[in-house]
C-alpha cells in the first residue's frame, strides 16, 4: 500500500491497485481484478452511509454530495452496459478513467464520513461543503488517456483527512495521494491552488516531496486566504515515445477554507450557602474561538455566600444555529474545582480558589480541519 495510506475495508482493495499505477499490479484483499461490479458496490457503499449521516445532521451540501455520487454511478454503468461483471482494465482507458474517479469519489466520502462525526457549527458546515464540491468536481472530470492521474485523498503530515483550513499566519504542510501523479522521466507536476471560479489564490503550495502515488506541499500562510472553496490543480508529465515529455489532464483536489469556530458558551454557577440555601452567583455568556489555546475567564463575585458548602455548573454551548450542547450540572465540594468537558475540545472549568470560571479550547476534536 502506497505510504500514508489508510482505507476503510471497502474500498482497500481498489486502492490498492490505484496506488501501484496499475489494475494488475497488486493482490488486492477484495478482487484480485476489480470489475465493474466491485467498483460500483464501493460506489454505492459510500452513497449509502452518507444519507444515514445526512439524516442525523442534515445538511443541504451532504444533499447534493449524495445526488453527485448516484450521478457518477449512473455514468458509469451507462459506460459499462452489460460488461459490468468484467474486469475493468480490459475495458478501454475511458472505462478505466471513470472507475478511478469514481473510486476516488467513494474514497473521499468515506474518508468525511470518518473525521465529520465530531465537527459542529461552521466547521460541520464547512466539512459539508468540501466534500460536496469535491464530488462535483470528480463527477465533471473529463474522460482521460491511458494513465489518468487522478487524486484521491487530501491528508494532513500525521496522516487525517483533511477538507477545511483555517486561516492563519503559518504555514500549512499538506499531502494529496493517488494515482499517476508522477512520471519519474519527467519534471514535477505543475501544481496551483485557485477558487472555485480560477482565479489564482495569494498563497501558492510549494513541492517538498513527490512520488507517483503521493505529492507533499507547503503553504507559506494561509492567512490571507478568503473563505470559500478552492481547488488544487496538478498536471504531470508523461514520457512519450520520440515526441519527449507532454502534459496529461490535470488531477483536482479540493479544500474549504472557514474562519475559527466561535462558541459561545452560556453559564450559570449556584452555590449551596450554609444557612442561606441555593443561590445563583454568576449567569452570563463567556465567547471563546476554538482553535487550540483559546480561552476566556469570567470572575464571579462569591461574597453573597458567606460560607459555601458545594458549587454547582452547568452551560449551554452554542456552536451556530441551533446547534448546542448541554453541560451540567456538576456539583462538587467548596474547597473542589469543578471541570467539565464540552464538545468540539472544549472545557468548562470553576476555581473556587481565585473565585473564576474558564472555557478553555483544549484541542480541536473537528479532524477533518487544519
Amino acid at each position: 500500500m502506497r505510504p500514508g495510506l489508510r482505507l476503510l475495508p471497502a474500498v482497500a482493495g481498489l486502492a490498492l491497485l490505484l496506488a501501484a499505477g496499475g489494475w494488475g499490479a497488486a493482490a488486492a484483499q477484495d478482487a484480485a481484478r476489480p470489475t465493474g461490479d466491485y467498483v460500483l458496490a464501493q460506489l454505492d457503499a459510500a452513497q449509502q452511509a452518507l444519507a444515514l449521516s445526512a439524516k442525523e445532521r442534515p445538511d443541504p451540501a451532504l444533499a447534493e454530495a449524495g445526488r453527485q455520487l448516484a450521478q457518477i454511478g449512473t455514468a458509469l454503468r451507462q459506460q459499462l452496459g452489460g460488461a459490468t461483471a468484467q474486469p475493468i482494465e480490459i475495458l478501454g482507458d475511458k472505462i478505466k478513467a471513470a472507475a478511478m474517479r469514481a473510486n476516488a469519489a467513494a474514497q473521499r466520502t468515506q474518508a468525511y464520513l470518518k473525521v465529520s462525526a465530531a465537527c459542529r457549527g461552521n466547521d460541520a458546515k464547512a466539512l459539508a461543503t468540501a466534500l460536496a464540491l469535491a464530488v462535483e468536481q470528480l463527477a465533471a472530470a473529463q474522460a482521460a488517456g491511458k494513465s489518468p492521474p487522478v487524486i484521491d485523498a487530501v491528508e494532513t503530515p500525521d496522516q487525517q483527512p483533511l477538507f477545511v483550513i483555517h486561516p492563519v499566519d503559518r504555514p500549512l504542510a499538506f499531502a494529496v495521494l493517488g494515482a499517476n501523479l508522477l512520471d519519474a522521466q519527467c519534471a514535477n507536476p505543475q501544481v496551483s491552488l485557485t477558487d472555485v471560479q480560477g482565479k489564482p489564490a495569494d498563497a501558492q503550495p510549494v513541492i517538498t516531496a513527490v512520488t507517483p502515488q503521493r505529492i507533499a506541499l507547503r503553504l507559506a500562510s494561509t492567512a490571507r486566504l478568503q473563505p470559500g472553496g478552492y481547488v488544487l490543480h496538478v498536471v504531470p508529465q508523461r514520457k512519450a515515445f520520440l515526441v519527449g515529455c507532454v502534459k496529461q489532464p490535470e488531477a483536482v483536489a479540493t479544500l474549504q477554507v472557514a474562519s475559527s469556530l466561535h462558541v459561545t458558551v452560556d453559564y450559570t454557577l449556584v452555590a449551596a450557602c450554609r444557612g442561606q440555601g441555593q443561590l445563583t452567583l454568576g449567569h452570563g455568556s463567556l465567547p471563546v474561538v476554538t482553535r487550540q489555546g483559546g480561552a476566556a475567564a469570567q470572575p464571579i463575585d462569591v461574597s453573597a455566600c458567606a460560607n459555601p458548602e458545594s458549587y454547582t455548573i452547568s452551560a449551554v454551548a452554542h456552536f451556530g444555529g441551533d446547534d448546542r450542547a448541554v453541560v451540567g450540572p456538576v456539583t462538587q465540594p467548596a474547597d473542589a474545582g469543578i471541570t467539565a468537558g464540552l464538545p468540539g475540545g472544549l472545557s468548562l472549568s470553576w476555581n473556587p480558589a481565585i473565585h473564576t470560571l474558564f472555557v478553555r479550547a483544549e484541542a480541536n476534536m473537528c479532524r477533518g480541519s487544519d
